[in-house]
């Protein structure tokens, strides 16, 4: 089987879908035996993944992106030029017409699109209606990296249950340990106190940090003293509000965002990992705070109780009385706190990438087998 994988993900900067993607096409190359599998827009092999930035050199990145414009909004017909002889083409939603040969599959993260437009840009809007409307009738097959997202893919956006398969992350093993000399780093270079509450993601309105904000505000002046709260992660959009927020709270930072290569010193430094989000498709930032074995305060909505299960707290995300009760219980709780830093480490070492690229994989060859 030739499969064309849609690799535009990792020409643009973004930090969890092109984790995904990176991760999962550096295991379906190792996988890759009786297949033979290419790259779009016309990309060659698969450079160290950059998340700030495109992986691929400037001309390499000017041309994807261009031809996938011209195909886009001028008809071009440089998709179907890059799909001649595959067998299966495996979308993102950045491609508007996908060509008529191959058989047609893609991954949907999430429908928040359509489930809570508020907490999107116009922009993010059109792609996934257009999606939604022209792709998804279209699809063969489609992935989910969690049953909650697969769920609300057949309830709200018309999929076919038999052609959805939920497929979870993995987790990179760089997160299960981090030296001492990588941890004073961190501490030094994000300038990190001695105690601190971690929430880690962009700055946007899905977030919820808001929420988290006036939750760690209700935890008292002493606890708010002992223990800071940490935002990492780079701007989202709409984050007017949420940076007011920050500057107006006392003992709350935003550091912005944290090299690669320090996250995972970053997670093991804190106390605990505070994930209060409104909606995840799957959560990545939980699976790589319990490999730290930070313990975890998670909201209860869609596939964050999938990614927890039973190895940390999960609490209503619109209820800020919660959410401060969740913290408060693993900051003076120091054995629950110890519990779900053993349970989360153990529950992490199950999400792996080589299971998700073989999963990946059996899945697309029962598709285009059938």
């Amino acid at each position: 089987m030739k499969i064309l994988y849609d690799a535009t993900p990792l020409l643009m900067r973004s930090a969890g879908v092109k984790n995904y993607h990176y991760e999962l096409l550096k295991r379906l190359f190792d996988l890759e035996t009786a297949h033979r599998l290419r790259l779009f827009p016309f990309l060659n092999g698969l450079p160290p993944n950059d998340n700030e930035r495109s992986n691929y050199s400037r001309w390499s990145t000017v041309r994807g992106l261009g031809g996938l414009l011209a195909a886009n909004y001028l008809k071009a017909p440089f998709q179907a030029v890059a799909a001649r002889g595959a067998d299966l083409f495996h979308v993102t939603h950045h491609l508007f017409d996908p060509p008529r040969g191959p058989l047609l599959t893609s991954m949907v993260h999430d429908p928040t699109p359509l489930l809570m437009p508020t907490c999107h840009t116009q922009s993010n809007i059109r792609y996934f209606e257009r999606f939604v409307e022209r792709t998804l009738p279209r699809l063969a097959a489609v992935i989910t990296p969690s049953e909650a997202v697969k769920q609300d893919l057949i309830a709200h956006c018309g999929a076919d249950l038999e052609k959805v398969r939920a497929i979870h992350h993995g987790v990179d093993p760089v997160f299960f340990d981090a030296t001492e000399a990588e941890k004073r780093e961190a501490r030094r270079t994000y300038d990190l106190p001695e105690r601190f509450i971690l929430a880690v993601g962009s700055v946007e309105p899905r977030k919820n940090l808001i929420r988290l904000i006036e939750a760690y505000g209700g935890l008292g002046a002493a606890a708010r003293e002992r223990t800071a709260l940490v935002l990492a992660g780079p701007s989202g959009w709409h984050d007017d509000d949420i940076r007011r927020r920050i500057e107006q709270a006392g003992n709350v930072r935003s550091i912005g965002y944290v090299r690669r290569d320090l996250l995972p010193a970053v997670y093991h430094l804190a106390n605990i990992f505070a994930f209060p989000s409104l909606y995840e498709g799957f959560g990545m930032p939980l699976l790589e705070a319990m490999a730290a074995g930070t313990p975890i305060v998670s909201s209860n909505r869609s596939a964050m109780p999938e990614v927890v299960g039973e190895a940390g707290l999960l609490v209503n995300p619109e209820d800020v009385d919660a959410i401060r009760g969740g913290l408060e219980r693993v900051i003076n709780d120091e054995e629950l706190a110890a519990k779900f830093a053993r349970s989360g480490r153990e529950r992490a070492l199950s999400f792996t990438w080589e299971k998700t690229a073989a999963e990946t994989l059996g899945f697309l060859e029962e598709c285009a087998g059938s």
